[in-house]
């Protein structure tokens, strides 16, 4: 008796359905038997991870068997273990997995039966199949349309339905019936603008009985600058746009929207894909002098960044290299995801497991961004004013380094005793941490990029008296190893004013200390005295001429003023204080702080005396070295540095995008290559540790006739590398590209693209479910301008746009999931429609185009990292009534609301959004302050367009749902509307299906 004796019946039932063509024993291996193997298998039968003894990468590995015995045996197929386990009531294997289909099944039967033959010296790891014959890289032909069957010919609009209604015939189905107007619009409207239409539009398209009312319709909303914003919110998704950096700081990124608004513009002027794709990729080279050449590549920078890792780490430590390396990974995986839908990023640590990529592949992409940053540039200069920026940049450089240079003479000047002195003062600091007893810091100004930005705080005393002394305490903070004396200015003064005086007019102050001819000393935790010679004042105020530098940027900061009368007693605890600004940052930073009391004291009262006595030493030294002519020096050099400064914000201002960069102005870490690409070498498992040969900037392999490398010379610019992989991704013969896009489109109006996995057409994604309608769209697009509205246009005209989404019991057995479609598919509307189209049935979406994004919270800077309070926000501020695209985007802490509503998470590339099902999402639809705030404005909208409550609540329903009411919605909801109000009855249409779903 067999073995599996189960198995037999299934076995025969497969073998009735399998081609009877006679087929070479090689060819069914590679066309037939591999790819199961590939995708199945061997992930756990290889040759060095040998589940159960067994390895299917080769013949000679897979005759030798495994644990439980022979695998394949061609004479009796029974007996061998290997059908055994693939097939029966409960098959064995692939293990924790979906079982083989029954064709499959028979497929590897066949096989067995016929010698379980391979090719001479095959190996499954080289992916034969992928290489030879996968069909996302087969060379891109345009098909025949297919004919149709007479009864099914009157269904087709376009040639697009040719090809769907030929696939429904093999299967004995057809296309459902037409939808009536008022659905047909709701969709185009959603699905060209993001938007619901007014009842107006509603009640002219289903009253226009023109032929061609549908088609025109059609080319009004194309031609809305709605269509732009609903359209770029799509690429967006994929290519993770945000407004914040993301990672553990998630620092803002204020100049991205320019980005954001030049997708959304592409999109509106309908600009052919090929040069979209190259602006994207190269435009600074391939379009100079023209503003999108820079804009798009904010791309290339549009997602994750590691701010720590490359403004605070140097490249010469391993965290810097390692940030800069994921930072190219980042570049390269967003490229490949997004224009050629290929998952190159598993080759950072080992060649792909299942398509023909290789490490060298992938490694040579790198190369091509090796020289690659995210910097803000300007974009709307010519190139010879953006030149002139950057050797302004270059000048700055040189002028710090002039004035670094000028220090350290003054300081070698000074002698041994100047160099101990300086010494013992670094010796001193460190042992003066009080922050554990006194978590209130002090006072903390903004954060500022430049050091002579004047900034002030004062006391205010309450009333004149008569003041004998004041004393300022420095603040110690260990941010970036300051300590002691943290953000105590380097030249200040100290004033004092009336109780009467105008505190904006200089002159009627009185100077109590003036320290801005010279670099102040820091003080550490000594005390700074002032004697004030009884002077009757009300106010005090410190204002820093020259800002100390905290880590590549510059503040103000004070722990105390201490304000002492002539009995000796502290007025100034408790008083009010004001400021120029303040990062206001409690408990530790707020202006309050700066007169509780409380100061950072030295633990050890001796080393406190020596700091001072040191510090005075220190003070007479600097005195004796800075003679008048170094001042002088000192003095020009501040003014190159201030005037280099001005010209380079006059050049950019306002006109910068966050894109890739070469040349911006560094920090003390991160620095410009100044276009010299990196040295990339080919890493073992993707260790920064282990590094391997160097590696020639290429890019991946497309078999026959598609240039299958472009490997440069080293010595090549870097711009000379990205315009070649640009026109690598654009060639005419490209099979990825073009069948990339088109299926994304699809997906944007079906629901599911035609491949189901848009950002993988790998061996681990789906398979095309027409896939030679797949290859007509892209040659069409490509062909015929490659204009995404003409693709639009060719789509939903179709029939199969056009029909209804009922359900067919016939059909749905055959084909539940609609993957052949013969309906059209009903779905929810994304996070930005719903919030899109409340702000619209309300009367409150702004029209408002372009422009940096609005918050939906409250920002609060920090000193290490900005928090983003979406509690504190107020949804009624007409700031925010705009639509969704033009919102700040955060990684770290996204929109609760949005997030809830299943929006794209913008830390990862999300071609097609989750549709989930959750309470949470019916809670924040009837509670959420935003939904509040918009039932309250639509039923004042309903007010103020009709007099009576029958007639607002039947205007209310067309606005939502674009039809009227049934009579008993209509006696429902004014009886709920006369029990609980209009603006309730406005949440209840707000939270009705056919407001939140299509179809």
């Amino acid at each position: 008796m067999p073995r599996f004796p189960f198995a037999l019946p299934i076995l025969f039932a497969a073998l009735m359905v399998v081609d009877t063509r006679a087929v070479e024993p090689a060819d069914l291996f590679l066309e037939q038997i591999a790819p199961i193997f590939e995708r199945r298998c061997i992930r756990c039968h290889n040759d060095t991870d040998r589940k159960g003894g067994l390895s299917l990468q080769s013949e000679q590995s897979m005759r030798a068997g495994s644990d439980g015995g022979e695998i394949v045996n061609a004479h009796n197929s029974a007996a061998g273990l290997l059908i055994g386990a693939i097939s029966g009531d409960a098959p064995k294997m692939p293990k924790e997995s979906h079982p083989l289909t029954a064709d499959q099944v028979a497929e590897v039967l066949e096989w067995v039966k016929g010698g379980a033959k391979w090719p001479a010296g095959a190996r499954l790891e080289d992916n034969l199949r992928a290489n030879r014959n996968w069909w996302s890289l087969k060379p891109l032909i345009r098909p025949p349309v297919p004919p149709l069957l007479k009864k099914n010919l009157h269904q087709a609009r376009t040639l697009v339905d040719h090809f769907v209604i030929a696939r429904l015939q093999e299967r004995d189905m057809s296309l459902s019936h037409e939808a009536d107007r008022r659905t047909l619009l709701r969709r185009l409207s959603f699905d060209l603008l993001g938007l619901p239409p007014t009842p107006e539009q509603v009640a002219a398209f289903i009253a226009d009985d023109s032929p061609q009312a549908y088609e025109q319709l059609v080319d009004r909303l194309l031609a809305s600058p709605h269509y732009g914003e609903r359209w770029a919110r799509h690429w967006l998704d994929v290519v993770k746009y945000a407004d914040t950096c993301g990672y553990d700081k998630d620092k803002l990124r204020p100049n991205a929207w320019p980005y954001r608004d030049y997708v959304i513009r592409s999109f509106n002027e309908d600009k052919p894909y090929e040069r979209f794709v190259q602006e994207q990729i190269a435009g600074d080279v391939l379009f100079p002098g023209e503003p999108d050449g820079i804009l798009g590549l904010g791309f290339i920078a549009a997602g994750p960044w590691d701010f720590i890792g490359h403004a605070e780490l140097p490249e010469t430590k391993i965290d810097g290299r390692i940030a800069r390396h994921i930072d190219r990974d980042e570049m390269v995986s967003n490229t490949l995801n997004t224009f050629n839908s290929v998952t190159i990023q598993c080759c950072r640590c080992h060649n792909h497991k299942f398509d023909p990529l290789t490490q060298e592949h992938y490694y040579s992409l790198q190369a091509v961004f090796a020289a690659v940053d995210r910097a803000d540039r300007p974009y709307n200069v010519p190139p010879e004013a953006e030149q002139k920026v950057y050797e302004l940049q270059s000048q700055l450089g040189q002028h710090k380094a002039e004035l670094a240079k000028l220090n350290e003479t003054v300081k070698k000047e000074g002698g041994k005793e100047f160099a101990a002195i300086t010494k013992r003062v670094a010796e001193l600091k460190p042992k003066t941490n009080p922050t554990a007893k006194h978590p209130a810091h002090g006072y903390h100004s903004q954060v500022v990029k430049d050091a002579t930005s004047e900034k002030w705080v004062q006391v205010d005393l309450g009333h004149e008296v008569e003041v004998d002394k004041v004393i300022l305490h420095a603040c110690h903070d260990d941010y970036a190893g300051i300590g002691a004396g943290f953000g105590f200015p380097v030249r200040f003064r100290v004033e004092a004013f009336g109780g009467n005086a105008d505190l904006a007019a200089a002159e009627k102050a009185v100077t109590l200390d003036d320290q801005t001819g010279r670099d102040f000393p820091n003080p550490a935790l000594g005390p700074y005295e002032i004697k004030t010679s009884g002077l009757n004042v009300r106010f005090i105020r410190v204002t820093a001429t020259k800002l100390p530098e905290r880590q590549h940027d510059f503040i103000f900061a004070l722990a105390e003023i201490e304000v002492f009368d002539n009995t000796g007693k502290n007025i100034a605890i408790q008083c009010n204080v004001t400021a120029a600004d303040s990062i206001e940052a409690p408990v530790r930073w707020a202006r309050s702080n700066l007169a509780d009391g409380i100061w950072p004291h030295a633990t050890d009262p001796a080393a406190l005396k020596e700091l001072a006595v040191v510090q005075a030493t220190h003070r007479q030294i600097l005195a004796r070295i800075n003679t008048p002519e170094r001042a002088a020096v000192r003095e020009q050099i501040e003014e190159k540095i201030a005037v280099t400064t001005t010209q380079i914000l006059d050049l950019t201002a306002g006109r910068m995008v966050y894109a890739a960069a070469t040349h911006f102005q560094s920090n003390s870490e991160f620095k410009p290559t100044m276009g010299k690409p990196r040295t990339i070498r080919l890493l073992d498992r993707g260790n920064i540790l282990t590094p391997g040969d160097v590696m020639r900037p290429g890019t991946i392999p497309i078999p026959d006739k598609v240039q299958p490398w472009f490997e440069l010379n080293p010595d090549h610019g870097e711009g000379d590398r990205r315009a070649a992989l640009a026109r690598w991704l654009t060639r005419h013969d490209h099979p990825l590209t073009w069948r990339s896009i088109v299926n994304r489109v699809w997906l944007y109006h079906f629901g599911e693209g035609i491949v189901a996995t848009p950002n993988d057409f790998g061996r681990m994604g789906k398979l095309p479910s027409h896939p030679e309608l797949l290859d007509w769209l892209a040659t069409e697009f490509r062909d015929s301008g490659q204009s995404f509205k003409e693709l639009h246009r060719l789509l939903v005209t179709s029939a199969v746009y056009r029909q209804t989404s009922e359900y067919h019991e016939k059909h749905a057995v055959i084909d539940a999931s609609n993957r052949y479609l013969w309906r059209m598919t009903r779905r929810r509307l994304e996070a930005e429609e719903i919030r899109d189209a409340t702000l619209a049935v309300s009367g409150q979406l702004a029209d408002k185009m372009g422009g940096p994004g609005y918050y939906l919270f409250v920002l609060e800077k920090n000193v290490h990292s900005p928090h983003y309070e979406y509690h504190k926000f107020d949804p009624e501020d007409p700031t925010s009534h705009r639509r969704s695209i033009y919102r700040f985007i955060v990684r770290s802490q996204p929109d609760p609301f949005m997030t809830t509503l299943d929006c794209a998470d913008s830390s990862q590339s999300t071609p097609n959004r989750n549709e989930t099902l959750t309470s949470l999402q019916a809670l924040s639809l009837m509670n959420n302050k935003f939904i509040l705030a918009m039932s309250r404005e639509f039923g004042e909208r309903l007010q103020r367009e009709r007099p009576r409550l029958p007639q607002q609540i039947e205007r209310g329903m067309q606005l939502v749902t674009g039809r009227s009411l049934t009579e008993r919605e209509r006696q429902q909801l004014e009886g709920y509307a006369r029990t609980h109000g209009l603006t309730s009855c406005c949440r209840v249409l707000l939270n009705l299906s056919e407001f939140c779903y299509l179809d």
